[in-house]
């Protein structure tokens, strides 16, 4: 961790500035200089701007190496490093909560995401089967197919109705998500057919479902992270 003095000492030679002349660029004696570069003094405020001035930097590019330094209890006396720590300590702060409130974000929407794939609220996999034997004229009762012979009044012509009710006969089944009770009717072609109630089938298996449980998981645990990990994510290099 380096101090303001090695900090100078290092950019003043990267820079291959002697000190007699860094600190006739800079606009103070050698001696001065010389007692910054040991971390025998501090600078005044106007003397840190020369100071940036003469390196061409910023305090952002000074400052970031000596973040981690215990140089600061030192630095905080020069008034623009001060109001430039504590400007770095909201900015820090301020990530700090978006971290977390991203973190939160993702855990909720994760376990709302899981929960929604595990109980198929989105992609059902259970399906009713109802069945229809034929289409109803109009006017005819609905149970027509089971008990056309009760409704025959000349028995001469039972024969026939068996033959029509036997032509008429052709069965439909509907596989649908939304049990409708133990019959329903649909309007068709011809009048009307009447759906009824046949199984409950075992579950289906929607991929839809598994995907979600998979995001959901995936956006819980990478919100635990940044929870976790938000320390180190919104350290000052």
């Amino acid at each position: 961790m380096s101090t303001l003095g090695q900090q100078l000492k290092q950019l003043r030679n990267n820079k291959k500035l002697s000190q007699p002349e860094f600190a006739e660029q800079v606009g103070i004696e050698q001696s001065y200089l010389s007692k910054l570069e040991n971390d025998k003094s501090i600078p005044s405020n106007e003397i840190f701007r020369s100071l940036l001035r003469a390196l061409d930097m910023s305090i952002d590019e000074f400052m970031k190496p000596l973040m981690t330094s215990d140089d600061k209890v030192r630095l905080i006396q020069i008034p623009d490093v001060e109001q430039w720590i504590k400007s770095q300590a909201i900015n820090t702060a301020v990530k700090q909560r978006k971290f977390i409130y991203c973190a939160m974000f993702l855990i909720s929407f994760g376990c709302a995401l899981f929960y929604a794939g595990h109980k198929n609220y989105v992609f059902n996999e259970q399906f009713y089967e109802y069945q229809s034997i034929g289409v109803i004229k109009p006017n005819e009762p609905l149970e027509i197919f089971n008990h056309w012979r009760t409704l025959i009044v000349d028995k001469t012509k039972v024969d026939e109705k068996r033959r029509e009710m036997i032509a008429r006969r052709v069965e439909l089944s509907q596989f649908i998500s939304v049990y409708k009770g133990g019959s329903f009717s649909e309007n068709v072609d011809g009048g009307t057919r009447v759906y009824t109630f046949k199984s409950k089938l075992q579950p289906i298996p929607h991929y839809g479902n598994n995907w979600l449980e998979f995001i959901g998981l995936f956006a819980a645990l990478f919100g635990i992270a940044l929870a976790v990990f938000e320390p180190k994510l919104t350290r000052h290099q």
